[in-house]
């Protein structure tokens, strides 16, 4: 029997930034400063309630000779769904005490230097939002924080010079749609007119032929039109997969977050625990490139 499992795990990329008043602003957020006040606090002190959701700091250290920061968030879960059972015997429900909480954890990677967060996406912990409510709950009169998306742009350049290996488009109303240059919006939205039809779903790959690419000029046209702000109603969403030789990535033509995934090994009903996600964290981070990569996007 197989005794490890493979997780993995995506991480999106966000600068935390501050308010002026109603405004969103690109100033900085000091991080370590609230970090040096809440991470005083008792964990009893450090439970939060935020728009019905209850979750603490659970802990935080600094890592990689201080020039990083590693947080750990637990939401606090009374809504029990977990079994244990053996194979041979009925399953038997957890059931929590008065006091007690399911925790769901989301961990979080901070470089104060450019106050860049490298977030976990943990579908059921904190999202994105509940992790800025959670940390302006204890800012009171002082600055309050936002995420501010670091988006990794798809350039015409990065177009011409990578491999597309899929493009993915769906129309919300393809009679909105105006395929200005594309020849072949061109003949989608002629197909979609004899249909009389107002949405589609358009996929276009190369499947498991290897080496190929989708024609490079046609692509180009495709994603310009696709992303012309007239067309901003008429598409639902439109991702491009695209291949640099070594890896092949999908990227969201209208939103796409900077992010990484971790391939994490662990033992069968091990734990993942926060020390050994902390550590592939920095490795992919600090180690692998993403980090010159954000710099490099933030100092466009």
């Amino acid at each position: 029997m197989n005794d490890k499992k493979r997780v993995s795990i995506k991480y999106q990329y966000y600068q935390l930034c501050t308010f002026d008043g109603d405004e969103y602003t690109e100033n900085l957020y000091d991080l370590v400063e609230w970090l040096g006040r809440v991470g005083k606090l008792s964990l009893e002190d450090k439970v939060h309630e935020v728009s019905g959701i209850e979750g603490r700091l659970e802990n935080a250290k600094p890592v990689l000779n201080d020039t990083l920061y590693a947080l750990n968030f637990m939401r606090l879960d009374i809504l029990s769904n977990t079994y244990i059972l053996e194979k041979g015997s009925e399953a038997r429900h957890v059931d929590l005490d008065e006091n007690e909480y399911i925790g769901r954890n989301t961990v979080v990677l901070y470089d104060p230097k450019y106050s860049v967060v490298m977030v976990q996406c943990n579908r059921g912990s904190y999202g994105v939002s509940g992790l800025e409510s959670y940390i302006n709950s204890f800012n009171d009169g002082m600055d309050l924080c936002y995420f501010r998306p670091i988006y990794n742009e798809i350039t015409e350049q990065h177009l011409m010079e990578g491999h597309a290996l899929k493009i993915d488009v769906r129309f919300a109303n393809t009679r909105q749609f105006n395929p200005g240059k594309s020849r072949f919006f061109n003949k989608v939205i002629d197909a979609c007119n004899q249909l009389q039809c107002y949405t589609a779903h358009i996929e276009c790959g190369l499947g498991y032929n290897r080496g190929d690419e989708l024609e490079k000029e046609t692509i180009v046209e495709v994603v310009n039109e696709a992303r012309n702000p007239i067309n901003k109603e008429a598409i639902s969403s439109a991702r491009i997969t695209l291949s640099d030789d070594q890896k092949s990535s999908v990227f969201d033509l209208f939103n796409n977050i900077y992010s990484d995934k971790i391939d994490f090994v662990i033992p069968a009903r091990g734990e993942l625990s926060f020390s050994y996600m902390t550590s592939q964290m920095i490795s992919k981070y600090d180690e692998k490139g993403s980090k010159v990569k954000i710099y490099s996007i933030l100092r466009e």
